[in-house]
Parts: C-alpha cells; structure tokens; sequence
C-alpha cells in the first residue's frame, strides 16, 4: 500500500497505455492546491498551455509551496510528477484565482492537458480547488451547506462553460472537498449538450446539496456521471449526503484527519484506491446527525450562527489559518474579547441553535441503542431456536 506521491513514483504507464483512473483525479485535484497565480495563462489571455515543469521551477517554489499546510507532502508530490513518465506532458492554461472578503468568496481553478489516452484522443480535467488557508474560504464552506447557491458555485458552472468553449475534446472535472461540490454544481448546472461531453465529475470528499438544489438543477441528468469517493470516517463529504452512491476507501489516519487526501491509501499494483465495504459507524452517525442540524434550521438562524461564528474568529485578527495558529496567543485573546463583549439576546440565540444539534444527536443515539438492543435479542431468539432444533 501507499499514497498518491507512491503512486506517481510507481505507476509509470502513460495515459495511451493505461486509461485515466480515479487516483489520476486526485492527484491533479492535490496540484491544484499549489499557489500558481500569475504563473499560467489566465481565462481570457489567450495563450497556449504551459509545461508543468515551467510552473513549479525552482525560481517560483517559494510561492508555489507557501501553503504550509502541504508544503513538505505537495513538495514530494510535485517531484514525482515531474519524474512520472505518466504525468510526461502535463500541462496547464486557463488559471482563475479569486479571494473576495466582502463578497466572502474564495475560488480558484486550473485546466489540465494530459497527453492522448488509449482511443488517440486528448485528455483534458477541470480540476477546482477546495478550501485553502484563507478564513473568507472556511466561512464559504460554512453558507455553502446552506445557501443555494453560493457565489463560488456561479463561478464554477461560468469556469466550465468559458473552457468547455476552448477545447477541442470532451473532458473531465473535479476536486477534492469544496473543490468536489462546485464540480457537481458546475456539471448538474450546464445544458444538457455541454452535460453529454463531461466524461466524468469527481468529487473527492465533497459535501453535498440540500435536496432542493438537486431538484431544482435536476441532478439525476448527471448522476451516472458522478463518481464520488470518501475516506472511510468522512465528515465534510457526507455533509448533506442522502444517498448511497459513493465508494469508500481506506486512510492511514482517522477522524477528520482522513479529509487530507495524502492519507489515502493505494494499491500500487493495481493503481487504484484501496477499497472499504462502507463507512464506519460513528461517522455514519455523526454525518447523518448533522445533516438533519442543517436541514432543521431556517435562513435566518443559518445567517445569524454564521455571522456569529465567523465573527468570532475575525476578532483573531487573522485572514487565514496559518497566522490564526503562528499567533496563537493574540488571536486567542481577540476571540475571548469578542465573546465577553457579545450581547445576551445573540449568545441565547446561537445557544438555541447549538441545543438543536444536541437534540437531534440524542434522539439518534437512542435510536441507535435501540437499534443495538433489537439486534441483541434478534441474535439471542436465533441463537435460541438453533439449539431448540439440535436437541
């Protein structure tokens, strides 16, 4: 077993040997996490794609890997694909990268050509980012399990059409977390003659839609379309997940800590994800407990906790999680401010809130236990009658 950089070290086939697979699209999703702004050929620049290698040249690595959340892990990832022969002719163009405070967004996406695959023709993938650093991302995130839609899903479905525009085959899309849903809204979003060239949407733990998104935008044109894929305690990818149709895959680590796509694990030999037969069972519980608290609450409550929230961590006085955790001391100080300073009618507002979420996971632990008693005596009335007939 290993991770997507093992996987780039060790499958060495090119894209016209074995076709593009689920871990390809993770692996590019990852690249689009590194900081290439001003480095490719802009949406409406006009120009021709760009080498990978030219991208992430030593000149710019200062820059490419300033996310320190994945500095040493996409460091590792970039020399691989560099060294891949897989990966040979990478290449990138039509790069778009937005970080708006006031209109609280935070979108970016970049355009992969492939090289030709094993039908001779030429593989290009959309690949959106996820959340990155920034505190304006994070808040986004937050109204995106709410809103309908949100301003970075308009931008994603606009990024597909303008680019759908300039290519000369048919393509996929993608991305991991955030990065998965606004491929999902991009796809479901367009006509139905740009929906017949996405080859496949991939949305690599990416939260969902509240159902009357899915309706409204009529999700099931593209629903054979959509592969998505989970590390087995996900959190944010079963955020409002109602159905079934996803594929579980094994991580090194647990909890919240599998969201990082470095974690999943790989069978090398064959080159795909490490398969599991479903989630585990406390994420079950917690990612269906949620997603009623977020089902429950109206618009206005889900403007308040969020303005709240999100005023709350503004009082840090950082813009993104890496001052917010270098700082510590002084960010902890400006939040205990702002709640002292917090009046009574708002703290019982978002405490009524809070309380919700409380009572519908009660109300689904009891469930549960008694799920788990009914199971027991199931088992010990089978167990019974077993020994009844032998004798």
């Amino acid at each position: 077993m290993g991770n997507i950089v093992d996987y780039v070290n060790r499958f060495q086939y090119t894209f016209a040997e074995q076709e593009f697979n689920d871990v390809d699209s993770l692996v590019l999703c990852q690249l689009s996490y590194l900081k290439m702004k001003h480095l490719i050929p802009g949406l409406e620049d006009g120009q021709d794609f760009v080498s990978f290698e030219c991208v992430v040249e030593k000149k710019n690595e200062e820059q490419v890997f300033a996310d320190e959340r994945y500095r040493e892990d996409n460091q590792k990832l970039t020399e691989a694909v560099l060294k891949s022969r897989r990966f040979a002719e990478l290449q990138l163009n039509y790069f778009i990268d937005i970080l708006d405070r006031e209109m609280e967004v935070q979108f970016s996406a970049v355009t992969y050509q492939l090289g030709i695959d094993v039908a001779g023709k030429q593989i290009y993938y959309i690949a959106y980012r996820g959340t990155d650093e920034n505190l304006v991302g994070w808040k986004e995130d937050f109204t995106l399990a709410f809103s309908e839609p949100v301003v970075g899903q308009l931008y994603a479905a606009r990024y597909m059409r303008k680019v759908a525009a300039r290519l000369s085959e048919d393509f996929y899309l993608g991305g991991h977390s955030k990065g998965g849903n606004l491929a999902v809204f991009a796809a479901m979003s367009s006509s139905m003659a740009l929906q017949e060239r996405i080859l496949r949407v991939y949305s690599h733990d990416g939260p969902g839609f509240k159902p009357q998104v899915m309706e409204r935008y009529e999700y099931e044109r593209i629903a054979d379309k959509v592969k998505k894929i989970l590390p087995g305690s996900s959190l944010v990818g079963m955020l409002l997940e109602r159905g079934s149709s996803y594929h579980v895959v094994e991580s090194s680590s647990y909890g919240l800590l599998q969201h990082n796509p470095y974690t999943w694990e790989v069978n090398l030999e064959g080159g795909e994800f490490q398969p599991m037969e479903n989630l585990k069972n406390g994420a079950r519980f917690m990612d269906s407990a949620v997603t009623d608290w977020i089902l429950s609450l109206d618009d206005e409550q889900v403007s308040r906790f969020s303005d709240v929230l999100f005023r709350i961590l503004g009082a840090s006085e950082a813009d993104n999680l890496i001052d917010f955790k270098s700082d510590w001391k002084k960010s902890l100080t400006g939040i205990l401010q702002e709640l002292k300073e917090m009046d009574e009618e708002t703290k019982e507002e978002i405490e009524d809130i809070i309380k919700e979420l409380f009572e519908i996971t009660g109300q689904m632990t009891k469930k549960e236990i008694q799920g788990k008693i009914m199971d027991g005596i199931q088992g010990m009335q089978e167990k019974f009658s077993r020994k009844k007939k032998e004798k």
